[in-house]
């Protein structure tokens, strides 16, 4: 009887530790492609710091959204 116990229990972690594995390496994906919209987005950033012509926001300007 102990070893279908522990049985049990190896399998349950090896099934959680396959599906952590999974979100992890879906996690990384996404890393992946954030990184790459922020390297696309660094030259935009770059001209806006610069003083491209772009109207400074105040910080209290909330966004209006419409539906």
């Amino acid at each position: 009887m102990n070893k279908e116990v522990y049985r049990f229990a190896f399998d349950e972690a090896n099934a959680e530790l396959i599906a952590i594995m999974g979100e992890f390496e879906q996690l990384r994906q996404r890393k992946e492609r954030v990184e790459k919209v922020v390297e696309a987005l660094k030259p935009l950033a770059a001209g806006s710091e610069q003083g491209s012509g772009a109207p400074e926001r105040n910080g209290s300007e909330a966004p209006s959204y419409s539906y």
